[in-house]
Parts: structure tokens; sequence; C-alpha cells
């Protein structure tokens, strides 16, 4: 079952590493300003937006391993319609579908993941999104080997031919390695799922680390948890943005701003996913060793450095390298921002915390674009490390009303103890059956001896 959702995730990645990696091409071909770039980015947000929740409830009614497999293979054949778009309108047209795909293809795999968590009684998804980000490293290489070399038409229908053949594996086998559900019934497991769809618009890896108990009340002291949770969701939204901004605009100032090939303008994204995947499979035991607020501190210092290499370097090597340490930073710090709006107030934290977090990709697009036309892209992605910067400032605001117990650091560290404690209770039931076996060897053998001296 892990390695079904870790296709979905993969594949996503795929295809969304393909595209970022194709930006420059589609805006040269149309002869885009960066305002009207940005207004046709905004329609991937919008079409996510329009398809994320009718998706959740097709995940509840339906299970997301079927409809995971509809909206992954619908994702793959939408992907080369912006490169056929003829006008802006046509782009327009072209990525709200492709934003609608994608909105999908998400919210269908973290169901999926949170399925299989579920199961496996583990945590899994920071593994599965560190597979989504290899999966972009994957695209973003491959379309910078082909750029330049190959039209953006060809090299986009190749992906979408591979992800369609995988799929269509996928779907023949789907059923014999997702087993059906066993431990609930059918009425709460389709809730449970309602939930999980509605809530998971963004990468949730940190809510589904936390073992079920987690679930906790502020202390006394605190009369609302609304702007602690709000605070939260914008910390989220300051990441996906500089996340988003990196996607869509990455390759084009690297083209642009630094001369750079197109195969080299398509590292910076895979070099971001690379480092991001990295700082995801490290992330549990980070979090566990530092805390959440050490870990989002340095992730927000390290992020809004790597964004101002990114923007302000002077060479190649410079910008690159930024990209890496963007990557790193902002590994860990939407899946802490959400994690711990859940365990202040469980489902509808992150409900509320995700919402606000979507702000980010939905508004940064088209405000990078405006500001790049008066100022140049290079200027308008330095508000990539401000918005960074606010992240910052809003984690020290909550570490200070927010005590350390309600962490997500905190029910990792009590989730370790558990497994430690059953180890060490298995250990033992083992020793005893051990001494138990011991003793009636030595038994079966002296009740043998006693019956040969009397034979």
């Amino acid at each position: 079952m892990f390695i079904a959702a870790a296709i979905f995730f993969a594949l996503n990645g795929l295809t969304f590493g393909s595209w970022a990696a194709r930006v420059p091409d589609v805006a040269r071909n149309l002869a885009l300003t960066p305002s009207t770039l940005g207004a046709a980015l905004f329609c991937i947000s919008l079409g996510a937006l329009a398809s994320m929740q009718p998706t959740g409830h097709l995940c509840a009614r339906l299970g997301s391993k079927h409809v995971g497999i509809v909206a992954v293979a619908t994702f793959a054949v939408v992907l080369p319609l912006p490169a056929l778009a003829g006008n802006l309108t046509e782009l327009c047209l072209a990525l709200f579908f492709f934003g609608m795909a994608s909105g999908a293809a998400n919210v269908a795999a973290n169901s999926l993941g949170v399925e299989v968590e579920a199961r496996a009684k583990r945590p899994v998804m920071s593994s599965l999104h560190a597979v989504f980000s290899l999966g972009g490293l994957a695209g973003s290489a491959a379309g910078g080997l082909l750029a330049g070399i190959t039209p953006a038409t060809l090299h986009l229908s190749s992906i979408t031919g591979l992800s369609l053949v995988v799929c269509a594996w996928l779907a023949g086998v789907i059923d014999k390695v997702v087993e059906p559900p066993r431990e609930r019934p059918v009425h709460r497991h389709r809730g449970r799922h309602a939930h999980a769809g509605e809530a998971v618009a963004r990468p949730l890896i940190s809510v589904n680390l936390l073992p079920p108990d987690a679930i906790r009340v502020l202390p006394g002291r605190f009369t609302s948890r609304l702007r602690v949770i709000v605070a939260l969701g914008a910390i989220a939204a300051c990441s996906s943005l500089a996340e988003g901004a990196l996607g869509d605009w990455g390759a084009l100032h690297l083209r642009e701003n630094l001369e750079a090939h197109p195969g080299i303008a398509a590292v910076g994204y895979a070099l971001f996913s690379l480092a991001m995947a990295t700082g995801r499979i490290a992330g549990p035991r980070l979090i566990t060793r530092l805390g959440d607020t050490r870990v989002l501190l340095g992730g927000t210092l390290l992020a809004a450095a790597g964004a101002l290499a990114t923007a302000l370097g002077p060479s190649l090597p410079v910008a690159l390298t930024g990209f890496l340490l963007v990557g790193l930073g902002l590994a860990n710090v939407f899946p802490l921002a959400i994690g711990r709006a859940g365990l202040l107030n469980g489902a509808r934290g992150v409900g509320l915390a995700s919402t606000v977090a979507y702000l980010g990709p939905l508004a940064g697009p088209p405000v990078i674009g405006l500001v790049a036309d008066q100022v140049g892209l290079r200027t308008a992605l330095t508000g990539v490390s401000l918005m960074v910067l606010v992240a910052t400032g809003l984690a020290l605001a909550v570490a200070d009303q927010v005590p350390s117990a309600i962490s997500v650091a905190a029910a990792l560290r009590a989730r370790c103890a558990r497994a430690r404690a059953a180890l060490a209770g298995q250990g033992a039931e083992l020793a005893g059956l051990r001494t138990r076996l011991s003793n009636t060897a030595h038994t079966m053998g002296a009740v043998s001896r006693e019956a040969t001296e009397s034979a």
C-alpha cells in the first residue's frame, strides 16, 4: 500500500517539476510580460481551489485509491495544454484546468497517505512527501536536459505518456496492493476521510505524525485559540508562497537575469526539490532533537538567506546555492505549522490553518508579476525573502504563546517513548519465554535421566 501511495506522490512531483522547467518556454512563445504571466499563473491556484473540496468528498465516497488514479492520470493529460496555447486567453484556460487537476491529484494522494499511515500505525507522510520532491527533481532535471533541444509540447507529452502507462498498470493492481479497510465500520471510515480530504489541500506531514490522543486544549490563561491557529496558517502561507514563487518564476529568473542556458535554468528547481526531499526525510529526527521553535526559526532564516541569494546573487552558482538553501529551510516549515494547529484544535485547526495557508500560493503569482513589471523580476523575488522573514516573526510570536508541551516535537518524543516501551515489553516477554523453555528443557532432561536410571 505504501508503494501505491508513493507512486501517486512521485507522479504528481514529476508532472509539476516538468511544468516548472518549461515555464520560461511558454512565456517566451507567447511574449508574456511578468504581469501577464503572473495573471496566467494565478489561474492555477483558482483551478486548484475549485477542485479540492469536491475531490475530498469523492475520496470519502469512492475511496482515495480509485479517485487518485483518475486524478493523477488527468493531471498528466492536461500537462501539455499550456504549451499548446496560442494566446493569453488559451493559456489562462489551460492553466485553470491544470490547476484543477493538480489540486485533485494532491488531495487524493494525501488522502491515500492518511490511510497508509493509519494502517501502518507509524509516520510515513514525511517519506511520501519526500518522494513527491524526488519526483519534482526528476521532472525538472529531465526538463533541463531537454530544454533547448526538444519543444516543450513534445517533452510534456512524453511525460503524459509515461504517467498514463504507470497509471494503467497501477489501475490493474491497485486492488491487490491496497487492501480494503479492516478496522472501522463503513460510515466512520467515510467520515474520517471526508475530513482528511477537505483538510489536505497541501502536505500535512506532521499532522499525521501525531498520536490519536495528542489533541489537547490550551491552558486556562488562553481565551481563544483562533489567533494562534491563524498565525500558524500564516506561517504556512509564507512558506507556500516562497515554494510556489521558485517553482513558477525561478527558471525564468535564471534564464533572463543570469543568462543561464535553458538546461541550467531548470537545475534550480531540481536543487530545490532535492534539498526539500532531504530535509523532509531528516525532519522527524530534527524536530524531536531540537523542538518545533528552533526548527521553524532556523528553517525560515535559512530560507530567507537562500531566497535573497537567489534573487540578488551576482552569478549562477550563487543563485543555485540559494535554491538549495531555500529547499532545506522550507522543508519542515509548512508541516510543523499545520501540525501544531492540529494539536491545538484537531481537524478543525488543520482545516482553518490550511485555508489560511492557501492564500500564499493564491496571491503570490499575480503580486510577483505586477511588482516585476514595475521594478524587475530580481527585486520582485526579494519579496520572497521578506515574506519568509515574516514567518520567522510569527514563529517567535507563536512560541511565546503556546507551551512546548503542545508541540509536534513532544508528540514525536511521546511516540518514540511508547515504541521503546513496547519493544522493551516484547523483549521481556521473549526473555520470559526463553527462561520457560530453558526450564522445560531442564525438567524434561531430568525426567529422561530418571527414566533411564530406573530402567
